[in-house]
């Protein structure tokens, strides 16, 4: 697919969500969204392979129906040495955050590896918030701390007011 072809679709696609939600709905929430939704069946390795595929705003539509897009603007910060070096992209641009930006999507089609887990959307990485175990493409990859996955839990809960699922460490 074109560039400029995909532009227009996420485009569309913002504009629609936009006006569903009536709150505004960007083209970076439409990859976002998309990302977390697709990268498991695509075997996604970052955000960027979603210009890889073939797809429609009807497509679109029908995969992001029920999608809460306002999990995208309650994110939980983490020091970046939550996980060791060789799991993560490395960037030649600075960027704002010095940390991991993790997304937990409460209701989440997909309950692997909990219900709910959080998303590193930069790294492909999903972690379960009862072990602390991280995963890429479904495949384990590393377990963080139990004082970190403590850390993000209370940050989880206060910044979502959600119930967790339980602690298994």
């Amino acid at each position: 697919m074109e560039i400029e072809q995909l532009i227009s679709i996420l485009e569309a696609s913002a504009e629609y969500y936009s006006q569903k939600n009536k709150e505004k709905v960007t083209i970076t929430d439409i990859e976002d969204a998309l990302y977390m939704r697709l990268s498991d069946k695509y075997n996604f390795e970052w955000r960027g392979d979603l210009w890889d595929i073939e797809i429609s705003i009807t497509d679109i539509i029908e995969i992001l129906n029920d999608f809460d897009f306002s999990i995208l603007t309650r994110s939980i910060e983490t020091n970046k040495d939550l996980l060791p070096d060789e799991f993560l992209l490395r960037y030649k641009v600075k960027i704002k955050s010095n940390g991991l930006i993790w997304i937990i999507h409460r209701y989440d089609k997909d309950p692997f590896p909990s219900n709910p887990h959080a998303h590193q959307l930069e790294n492909n990485i999903k972690l379960d918030l009862s072990t602390g175990k991280c995963y890429k493409v479904r495949s384990y990859i590393y377990t963080i701390s139990k004082k970190n996955l403590i850390d993000i839990r209370l940050k989880a809960e206060q910044v979502l007011k959600i119930d967790l699922p339980p602690l298994l460490i």
